[in-house]
């Protein structure tokens, strides 16, 4: 049995060819297998439809084997954390949206948009220091799109996001 560019061979022996994709060459002219090529931490990618988070609500995603938790406050902002809670790593996408805040659904801890707790409601004044929150990702709404930027938070605000022409196009 042969191979293609589009099939291999059902061992899979014979899967040296990857589809053409514009843009993709290496350095020696070569067209790029996408699939063996690691991403840059350092872009925004899309996660989320817009339209799928509705204000006061929390939605799960995943990127690159993280999970994330969306979610839009009162004000139509929108928050993406490390989709576990600091305390004892229960989903937070499990949580309630209260105004800005994610509050837990397990011990209640609440969490601001920068993944800091804001509230431990159980812990007394003076009982040592709490820990530090999650991780918070910086995240931008375009193109009727969620982006999240997996990096280094500091190099967000200077990486533009990717162009989307088609989004303006009256047949998109």
């Amino acid at each position: 049995m042969g191979t293609s560019p589009l099939t291999a061979d059902w061992k899979g022996e014979h899967m040296t060819e990857a589809l053409p994709v514009e843009g993709t060459r290496t350095a020696t002219g070569e067209i790029a297998d996408l699939r063996r090529v690691g991403i840059s931490p350092d872009f925004w990618y899309p996660v989320a439809v817009s339209a799928s988070l509705r204000e006061g609500k929390t939605l799960a995603t995943t990127f690159a084997g993280q999970r994330i938790v969306l979610y839009r406050g009162a004000t139509g902002a929108v928050y993406a954390l490390e989709d576990q809670c600091a305390h004892r790593q229960v989903p937070l996408s499990m949580g309630v949206v209260e105004g800005e805040v994610l509050r837990c659904c397990y011990h209640a801890w609440a969490y601001r948009g920068n993944g800091r707790l804001s509230q431990i409601p159980y812990l007394p004044k003076g009982a040592g220091r709490p820990p530090r929150g999650v991780r918070a990702y910086p995240v931008h709404e375009a193109y009727g799109l969620i982006f999240v930027f997996p990096g280094d938070p500091s190099l967000a605000a200077a990486t533009p996001l990717p162009q989307l022409p088609e989004y303006a196009s009256a047949r998109h």
